[in-house]
């Protein structure tokens, strides 16, 4: 009687002890956990790792898809990223996130009218905090396809909700300036300027525009201040030629 109450207790402890273990969902959070800690610090090896096992143990959860689509992107394994974008987005449907990340990744397949399509989801979102990034993608994609008037609306659209975004006004200048409209690529590289005057990169492109309009001694100085800035840069190198070339 006593051996049977010792076996039947035995058994009731080690029942206890399975069900109080990590169940799937937390071994998923676990692996999704790491494998954003891995991301962070861009070893997206491990990352995929992480993340593949967190798919294994749940399928079905469009965060998973959509960080280890990220990874794969990362890897430039795009045909993979893309999968489990789409796996993502057909767990949680229109999901502006998602639509931006894919916008992103078709930026990289340089697929642009895919990216301009998804970009443009993500940004008429209203409830995606971050519709300046998905117009200036909007605007990239238009004008890696050539499109550049488009472009220029995208990045003005982007303005009006953040009118100080320098990496804006610097792409919108590069769209100005494939469509030969070079002062109003000086108007916004000057404004540019104007909220930062240390950024050398703006101020070489500010001196370029200046350049093709035939302000050769305007843009002198701009060079001269950029090359006594950028002692040992590519950039200052760059500067440096202008000066010589224009002296």
């Amino acid at each position: 009687m006593l051996r049977t109450a010792f076996m039947l207790l035995i058994a009731f402890t080690l029942s206890g002890c399975a069900a109080s273990g990590p169940s799937r969902v937390d071994m998923a959070k676990s692996h999704y956990q790491m494998g954003q800690s891995y991301m962070s610090t861009q070893d997206y090896s491990n990352a995929l790792k992480e993340l593949l096992e967190g798919v294994r143990l749940q399928p079905n959860n469009p965060d998973m898809h959509n960080l280890l689509a990220q990874a794969y992107q990362r890897k430039s394994a795009y045909t993979q990223a893309e999968t489990h974008y789409l796996k993502a987005l057909k767990l949680k449907p229109e999901d502006p996130y998602i639509y931006n990340n894919l916008g992103a990744l078709y930026l990289d397949m340089q697929r642009w009218n895919d990216a301009a399509s998804y970009f443009r989801k993500a940004a008429d979102d209203l409830v995606f905090q971050y519709p300046v990034r998905a117009l200036a993608g909007l605007g990239v994609a238009y004008h890696r396809a050539g499109e550049y008037p488009r472009a220029v609306m995208a990045y003005k659209e982007a303005m009006k909700q953040f009118p100080g975004n320098l990496s804006v006004m610097y792409l919108l200048s590069q769209s100005y300036t494939k469509m030969h409209k070079y002062h109003l690529a000086e108007e916004v590289l000057e404004q540019a300027l104007k909220i930062d005057p240390l950024d050398n990169i703006i101020r070489f492109e500010y001196a370029k525009s200046l350049l093709e309009q035939d302000k050769n001694a305007q843009a002198l100085e701009q060079f001269r201040e950029i090359a006594n800035r950028e002692d040992k840069s590519q950039l200052g190198k760059e500067a440096r030629d202008y000066v010589q070339m224009l002296e």
